[in-house]
């Protein structure tokens, strides 16, 4: 997966099949494309999400559309879809974010689409071997004792939390704080500088624990658990009373985590169909992590993934688009 900072254009791609080519497709109301300027849809730094993307861009594009990807971080993404800049993102992790989303949204900038379809967690996870090094996982507490198998010569004699990069809004140093855990938060350079770690020590079964999250093809390939607190006991109540008030360490609000869709709000004017489209499209973990896991294992290609994903499922797929082209 390329995880450059950069913005990277992808190629723009006119529709190769025709609205009225889609099969059995009914008479539709809606003639597309109502502008003939390219739909641009984000693409962030990870590979589920590239997976949503192209899946959505294939569709698209048989719906008439020309279609571009942007590759951009998730913050400059904000301001670049409020601008028209960018269209539309399909899978947003609605708390990493939290408050710079519901600011857009509450401004006029942004237009929440409702939620992506993915079910998702998020905590600290450690390979499946850890536990005969560290007994008590996969409760928190028995980090209390084996901190120091997680020391690196980066961080001994303390233990070290493989964090979010910096620019995800990382809170994991928050909780060592507040449980007091001799630990230490080191950000990650994303998802391939930790899935290349990951490798690493599982080749050598070394001690590893990282905050991570899921639906993603790192916790099935390298077979993750979760470390657990119970939303009652010691570690949700010193948290409240640090005043964290992210949950992507421990869960301790019991709340959904929200894996949204965004647009420009300039969407629903300027290409109502598509809009009506990308507000009824979904993606569930099922779908998507197949498609993920050949990406990052057998060196497939999202959008061949996507093609073929497409073309497997029209009946999935193809009422959200003939409802879209009624209205």
């Amino acid at each position: 997966m390329n995880r450059s900072w950069k913005f990277l254009v992808g190629a723009s791609v006119a529709a190769a099949i025709s609205a009225s080519a889609l099969t059995a497709a009914p008479t539709w109301a809606a003639t597309v494309p109502e502008s003939s300027d390219p739909i641009v849809l984000s693409k962030l730094d990870w590979t589920g999400q590239f997976v949503t993307t192209e899946v959505a861009a294939e569709i698209l594009r048989r719906m008439g559309y020309t279609v571009e990807l942007l590759q951009t971080p998730q913050v400059p993404m904000i301001d670049a879809m409020a601008e028209g800049q960018i269209s539309a993102s399909l899978e947003n992790w609605y708390q990493v974010l939290a408050v710079q989303y519901e600011a857009a949204t509450e401004a006029g900038r942004l237009e929440k689409l409702g939620p992506t379809g993915l079910v998702g967690s998020e905590g600290w996870y450690y390979p499946a071997y850890v536990e005969e090094k560290c007994p008590g996982l996969p409760d928190w507490q028995a980090l209390k004792d084996c901190a120091e198998i997680f020391a690196t010569a980066d961080t001994a004699p303390k233990g070290r939390v493989l964090d979010y990069p910096a620019e995800w809004n990382a809170d994991a140093q928050a909780w060592i704080d507040a449980l007091g855990l001799e630990f230490v938060a080191a950000p990650s350079g994303g998802e391939g500088s930790t899935a290349a770690e990951l490798r690493s020590a599982t080749a050598r079964q070394e001690p590893i624990i990282l905050q991570w999250w899921e639906p993603t093809w790192v916790a099935t390939q390298f077979d993750l658990k979760q470390v657990k607190a119970d939303a009652a006991g010691e570690a949700c109540a010193k948290g409240k009373e640090a005043g964290i008030e992210t949950r992507k360490s421990f869960d301790c609000t019991g709340e959904v985590i929200e894996i949204a869709k965004l647009a420009w709000p300039g969407l629903k004017e300027k290409w109502p169909a598509a809009y009506r489209f990308l507000s009824a499209f979904q993606m569930t973990n099922e779908w998507q992590g197949p498609m993920a896991m050949a990406v990052e294992t057998e060196n497939r290609e999202p959008a061949d993934l996507a093609k073929e994903w497409v073309d497997q499922n029209e009946a999935i797929w193809k009422p959200w688009v003939d409802a879209a082209m009624q209205e």
